[in-house]
């Protein structure tokens, strides 16, 4: 049941993703706000196996947040030789891209709100459906990374 959401879920995604791409954003984009974020991501498949972690995400806003991301995968020479990013589709409140990948297909998701960002990564393992899975990463603003100036404060 859980493979057929998931199967559900990719094409939904991958069918919306070029038409919406092509759309501007109506509305306000999300806010990012560089910084200190503690992080908690957990998968389906070992859900009382939290891992956390605290790093500086130094992305000056949304647009840097969402082009450093894509660019990591484009630029990864281990990537682009067995994975295919596919387009983005922008969100009210963030992004989505898919990526298939030599037996799995895969569905990032970002969404922001005030100090926090979550990453939902749903995947569907094509020969082995059992082990499909999503991880839900739950990141939240702590404080300024060392040396960085205050939101705001350019000089």
């Amino acid at each position: 049941m859980k493979a057929g959401l998931v199967v559900v879920l990719v094409v939904l995604s991958v069918s919306g993703a070029c038409a919406e791409d092509s759309v501007p954003l109506a509305g306000p984009k999300p806010v990012f706000v560089p910084g200190m974020y503690e992080s908690e991501s957990r998968n389906s498949h070992f859900q009382n196996q939290p891992v956390t972690s605290k790093s500086c995400v130094d992305s000056a806003d949304f647009d840097h947040f969402r082009d450093e991301t894509l660019q990591q995968y484009r630029s990864n020479p281990d990537f682009t030789k067995t994975c295919t990013l596919g387009d983005t589709k922008q969100m009210a409140d963030g992004f989505a891209f898919a990526m298939a990948c030599r037996g799995a297909k895969t569905i990032i998701t970002f969404q922001f709100a005030k100090d926090m960002v979550s990453q939902t990564i749903e995947t569907l393992i094509e020969g082995h459906r059992a082990a499909s899975s999503s991880i839900l990463t739950m990141m939240k603003r702590v404080g300024d990374c060392p040396g960085q100036k205050p939101p705001g404060k350019d000089s």
